[in-house]
């Protein structure tokens, strides 16, 4: 299996070589996503920022769910192979994942790699942490596929996960760009639109109270959100919405049972709940972002620490928020008993100090890494942060 690795890595890198003495077009930005086949919300909402700054950018996007069924190992496969010419000719490449090529390949000096890892934070481990774990990936893959290298800069979350960026992509600090990600921009902007469309779709919960449930991915198992359904069943004036990661595997009875509300992104039931449930998925920041009371629902806590591990202890962070029994979670939700001060301490901690506009800052990054040597472009932009974060420190300001 190594050798074959180490094959596959080699007729890149040829195949790639030729590739590169293609021109470079310094217009072009590529964006590379293997969470799902449609470009995501940051990334339409970049792409568009990008180009009300500079009308000329070339925007490129690739965007290829990857699943272990051969059908769509073979269109990865074509969409890596792309990718590569993309690569070869591109001056700032964006990806939200790990994309095999962007990492194993030895790309032109001039290329700047900026990861805008999906996830708002680092609640849970991922990446390295996860070597040889159920929940990871094994050591030889990371070591021969060079899992997350070639990373220029890396769009990070609040400065208390920090520690968990580095240990998860194999980083130093002084890449790290604190600023969150462009759907903290939109949440914050587009709550009154969001409700409007939500209402529009869904009439008849108008006057009830929406409860969100939003379970992380948990690789290879098949979960159930039953015992949460069945708890919140006898609640006439509450709608449970169950929004499962779009890599998730669903249990057919968790599906026929629970209310989706499937023609609106998660984003928009976000908008307009009363309440979120999460487990181990950084949702809980984007609800955070909204100030959206948060409970968790962690049914499999000592599996979960064993098959993936966590960063952040949350019975520690958030004690009266956390449960592991669906009904005492409801009776919770339906009295309102809630530890407002352990909350406000946990959105202080962990959202990014410079909170706002990350929209307009990744896109200044990036231009400026087009527009000028992009190592001179991503120093200035990690001066400025160091600069605004030392402020905040000596000032003891609260994030809001």
């Amino acid at each position: 299996m190594r050798i074959a690795v180490i094959l596959l890595r080699w007729v890149m890198n040829f195949v790639y070589f030729f590739m590169k003495l293609l021109p470079t077009d310094g217009n072009k930005i590529l964006f590379l996503s293997r969470q799902s086949d449609t470009p995501s919300e940051d990334f339409m909402s970049l792409s568009r920022r990008i180009l009300d700054f500079k009308p000329d950018a070339k925007i490129v996007m690739i965007t290829q769910r990857a699943d272990s069924n051969p059908g769509s190992m073979l269109r990865f496969a074509g969409a890596t192979l792309k990718s590569m010419r993309h690569l070869a000719t591109a001056r700032v490449c964006v990806l939200d994942s790990y994309w095999p090529a962007v990492s194993v390949l030895k790309h032109k000096k001039q290329l700047a790699v900026i990861q805008m890892w999906h996830a708002m934070g680092k609640i849970k481990k991922s990446g390295y942490q996860t070597l040889g774990k159920k929940f990871g990936r094994s050591h030889m893959i990371a070591e021969e596929m060079r899992m997350h290298y070639n990373y220029d800069v890396v769009i990070a979350g609040g400065r208390a996960f920090n520690p968990f960026y580095c240990a998860s992509f194999g980083i130093d600090e002084n890449i790290l760009y604190n600023v969150g990600l462009p759907r903290m921009d939109d949440l914050r902007e587009n709550v009154e639109r969001s409700r409007e469309l939500f209402y529009a779709t869904y009439p008849q919960y108008r006057g009830k109270k929406i409860v969100l449930y939003a379970p992380t991915f948990r690789k290879g198992k098949v979960i159930s959100a039953n015992s949460i359904v069945r708890a919140f069943a006898p609640r006439k004036d509450t709608v449970l919405v169950v929004k499962y990661h779009p890599n998730q595997i669903k249990s057919m009875e968790a599906q026929m049972e629970a209310e989706k509300c499937d023609e609106v992104p998660t984003s928009v039931v976000l908008s307009v709940a009363d309440c979120v449930i999460t487990d181990y998925s950084a949702i809980a920041i984007e609800a955070a972002v909204l100030d959206k009371p948060l409970y968790f629902y962690l049914f499999d806590y000592e599996d979960y620490l064993s098959h993936n591990g966590l960063n952040v202890n949350l019975p520690d962070e958030l004690p009266q928020c956390v449960y592991t029994s669906a009904k005492a979670l409801e009776k919770a939700i339906r009295t309102g008993r809630y530890d407002t001060e352990a909350y406000e301490e946990f959105r202080e901690k962990y959202l990014p100090d410079m909170s706002g506009r990350a929209t307009d800052k990744i896109a200044n990054l990036i231009i400026g890494c087009m527009e000028n040597d992009k190592h001179d472009a991503i120093r200035k932009i990690i001066s400025q942060q160091a600069a605004v974060g030392s402020t905040l420190d000596s000032k003891d300001t609260v994030r809001t």
